[in-house]
């Protein structure tokens, strides 16, 4: 199960890059993409399992990525 998740991470990390090179020039949106995918790989590195820790760890990570991407969307705006 944890292999499964990995992978649904990894391929939606690679999506969001694909997505965002594809979407629109936007260097600061793929900079969140991999902000995102490192703060993910970090969070299964500390935590064993799917339990509590990388739950926070990884709504942490949702969070970061979100207020990001919402900056990043602001600052094309204003371009």
């Amino acid at each position: 199960m944890n292999s499964l998740l990995k992978l649904s991470s990894i391929s939606l990390c690679i999506g969001l890059l694909a997505g965002c090179q594809n979407q629109i020039e936007n260097p600061e949106m793929q900079q969140c993409a991999q902000q995102n995918y490192q703060c993910e790989v970090n969070c299964e590195q500390q935590s064993t399992g799917e339990g509590m820790v990388y739950k926070v760890c990884n709504t942490k990570c949702i969070e970061a990525y979100n207020q990001c991407k919402a900056n990043a969307q602001a600052l094309g705006n204003t371009q």
